[in-house]
């Protein structure tokens, strides 16, 4: 960083970042900024608000606006913290994993739902990814036990990161392929969980470029974005015993395709609006 600095106070400072976010093409300047400073000054949002008077030292602002140069430049704000939130929990992100997302805590709001009443219920999560779908019904069920099964071998190390991050020691990692279908073949589960990749490989070259930073191993569904639904359906679906639910995120174009694919090997299928009103997730019933 060759700019020469200045003293700024932290809302000085703050502002500067936004409107080089802004300048940037950064829809969340505002946000993004508060962030990345609260991250170099290593301030909570309480802390944050009650010292925006004070004076930064010259080399934590030498810092932030390192790291604003890198938001500018497209690389997730999610990659440039380290962490994540998701269900009010923890999560390590970094390149190699798929950031976790709110639309994606609505499969975690219905295992949460399904399982309430059974005793010791067995759960498997597809394409884990960061493991925060397995790692938060873990931590709400502590009596269930949960499979994460992740492919990648760049996701996998966060996987396990983020269960020891948040003692859950109900969660057992696989490390394999979800088109093996000689994996956990001898488990029963009650519930599966998926939040597969669904991107049709057509549209990747078009996704915004913090999107394009997130492997592509967890974006990329094929040519129709459905390959991993054909999948689950076909080879995974028959392991649930009679009562056995199945939910999956997809996009908002997919879910006739996959209630149509679950449709044949289960009892009802259905599809459900995220809170912007669009069908991100399909459930089913064994």
């Amino acid at each position: 960083m060759t700019e020469k600095m200045t003293t700024m106070t932290i809302s000085e400072l703050e502002k500067l970042g936004s409107q080089k976010l802004r300048a940037s093409g950064k829809e969340n300047s505002d946000f993004d900024a508060r962030c990345l400073l609260e991250f170099v000054l290593n301030l909570n949002p309480t802390q944050y608000l009650l010292n925006r008077s004070e004076e930064v030292d010259s080399v934590c602002a030498e810092k932030f606006l390192s790291l604003v140069e890198r938001r500018s430049n497209g690389e997730p704000l999610q990659y440039i913290l380290g962490k994540w939130e998701f269900m009010g929990l923890p999560f390590y992100v970094g390149e190699g994993v798929l950031i976790p997302r709110p639309e994606t805590e609505m499969l975690v709001e219905f295992a949460l739902d399904f399982l309430k009443d059974k005793k010791n219920p067995v759960v498997i999560d597809l394409c884990s990814g960061s493991g925060c779908i397995a790692i938060s019904v873990a931590k709400h069920l502590p009596n269930a036990k949960v499979y994460a099964v992740e492919k990648s071998d760049l996701a996998f190390p966060y996987l396990k990161k983020n269960i020891w991050l948040n003692c859950v020691f109900n969660v057992s990692t696989v490390h394999g392929d979800i088109f093996d279908r000689t994996l956990l073949s001898d488990i029963k589960p009650d519930l599966i969980l998926s939040n597969p990749p669904y991107i049709r490989s057509p549209e990747i070259a078009s996704l915004q470029s913090e999107v394009r930073n997130e492997p592509s191993m967890a974006l990329d569904g094929g040519e129709d974005g459905l390959i991993f639904y054909r999948e689950i359906a076909n080879g995974w679906l028959d392991r649930l015993g009679t009562g056995g639910a199945i939910a999956v995120e997809c996009a908002e174009d997919q879910t006739e395709d996959i209630i149509r694919m679950f449709s044949e090997k289960t009892q009802y299928a259905e599809a459900f609006n995220d809170l912007s009103g669009l069908p991100r997730t399909v459930t089913a019933i064994k």
